[in-house]
């Protein structure tokens, strides 16, 4: 009976760090394993290169692809090269996910996020205060930053111990923030006013009434000419 009751006690906890795990967004998830820069098969001739995703499709395109009809509407992200490695705007993909915490890197005179580590030629051993809290690798600013890439923090959310830990946030789409909003007005409209601040509102809408009853007309002035 001891170790039955031991067993059930393992996979309960089991279950409840199951529940804390948070799963990464589908299309991230194959994002982060995805390969860029390889010739678009569809499209031969230049600048074919593969280097759009496709949020909707979860696929990588070229330029070509993106301008066709199976994609019209469709959420593309740009990726660039950084020391021969993938990197995508920092602004563009702060459209889809929480990008804090995450290393920016200059590229092109714009600031650039890599979905998994770069390569570190440093020195082996690096203090821990400055390094990424998944990879160890090495940080430039540690005071500001805890991981070096996407996938590092993904890794890090997703060993989170309790709900206090901070979810691995999706930024809402610009068509929930306006149905929100417009929810929201429709509620504070609909909501009956009490006698308290309608008795206000009659007094002041009669006030300008009253001030136009009792206005003298003035001296009329000709209007100049230039």
């Amino acid at each position: 009976m001891e170790m039955n009751a031991t067993s059930s006690d393992e996979v309960n906890k089991n279950e409840q760090v199951d529940q804390h795990i948070v799963p990464e967004p589908r299309w991230l998830e194959v994002f982060l394993k995805e390969s860029f820069f390889g010739t678009c098969k569809a499209h031969r001739r230049k600048r074919n290169e593969l280097n759009r995703y496709c949020i909707n499709c979860n696929v990588s395109a070229c330029g070509h692809c993106v301008l066709s009809d199976r994609h019209v509407d469709h959420k593309i992200l740009k990726v660039h090269r950084y020391v021969y490695k993938d990197v995508v705007s920092l602004s563009a993909m702060e459209e889809h996910i929480d990008c804090s915490e995450i290393q920016p890197y200059k590229c092109n005179k714009q600031l650039v996020i890599s979905p998994n580590p770069l390569p570190y030629s440093g020195p082996a051993q690096l203090d821990d205060e400055e390094t990424c809290n998944i990879c160890s690798r090495k940080l430039t600013e540690p005071d500001l930053y805890r991981y070096c890439s996407i996938s590092c923090k993904v890794k890090a959310v997703q060993r989170k111990a309790d709900d206090s830990a901070p979810p691995f946030i999706l930024i809402p789409n610009p068509q929930e923030i306006q149905e929100e909003t417009s929810k929201s007005q429709n509620e504070r409209t609909s909501e009956p006013q009490n006698e308290e601040t309608s008795e206000p509102q009659a007094e002041e809408s009669s006030k300008p009434q009253s001030l136009r009853k009792r206005k003298r007309k003035g001296i009329p002035h000709r209007a100049p000419f230039f």
